[in-house]
């Protein structure tokens, strides 16, 4: 306090006041402080309330910087853009792919039976006799029947790989039937195209068969629908 009260006489230019200046009120200087009780003391009524004036002043004339923030900046976000794929297509004048052939197109035939030996083998002929064009892929149900137990349902020639086959009108398939001769006599063949659930039923042209119902490897089977008539 003693620092600021002095510093606060030198910024005003106020000096100690004598005697004289005292009794004749003079502005332009101070009074120093007493204790109360000791001479003086009145005079202190001059300077501390001045003083005390005098330092809130300098104390309120602190200017601190003013600082205006930045205003609120909206960023938009570019709008998506969404591409659309282009439509499927189907070239012009490009046909449809051709149906499965269904027992009512095609017309199956036994047109060969070997008689040999070893394993003998029966083709089927498959003749479209439809207006449409259809396509064979696969392998055909081939059930012999005859004594029981029957059917004996031909097992299927793993080794072979099936192609698709397609058969315009009047166009020919086949399928090739390897057997073992054997006891059994079956009496009819019951056909099924591949993919169909009705079935042709011919006579059986061969002799009696070898079964092999529980075989791993038998050495009677139905081989894939192939291209052409076969025989």
């Amino acid at each position: 306090m003693r620092y600021r009260l002095a510093l606060i006489t030198n910024m005003f230019g106020i000096t100690e006041c004598t005697s004289s200046q005292i009794r004749r009120l003079t502005p332009d200087c101070t009074v120093p402080h007493r204790p109360v009780g000791q001479p003086g003391a009145r005079r202190a009524r001059w300077f501390v309330p001045v003083a005390l004036a005098a330092a809130t002043l300098v104390g309120c004339t602190t200017s601190v910087p003013h600082y205006d923030p930045p205003g609120t900046v909206t960023v938009t976000a570019p709008s998506a853009t969404t591409i659309e794929a282009p439509a499927t297509q189907t070239s012009p004048g490009r046909p449809a792919p051709a149906k499965v052939c269904a027992l009512a197109d095609v017309r199956p035939q036994i047109t060969l039976t070997t008689q040999d030996a070893g394993q003998r083998h029966t083709t089927v002929t498959w003749t479209n006799q439809s207006d449409s064009t259809c396509t064979m892929y696969g392998y055909s149900g081939a059930d012999l029947d005859g004594p029981p137990p029957s059917p004996y349902s031909l097992p299927r020639q793993t080794s072979a790989k099936p192609l698709p086959v397609t058969l315009p009108p009047g166009g020919q398939a086949h399928t090739v039937i390897t057997w073992l001769p054997g006891d059994w006599a079956p009496t009819t063949l019951v056909l099924t195209p591949p993919d169909e659930v009705h079935s042709a039923v011919l006579d059986w042209p061969g002799g009696g068969v070898l079964r092999q119902d529980g075989a791993t490897r038998p050495g009677t089977y139905v081989g894939p629908v192939e291209p052409g008539a076969g025989a």
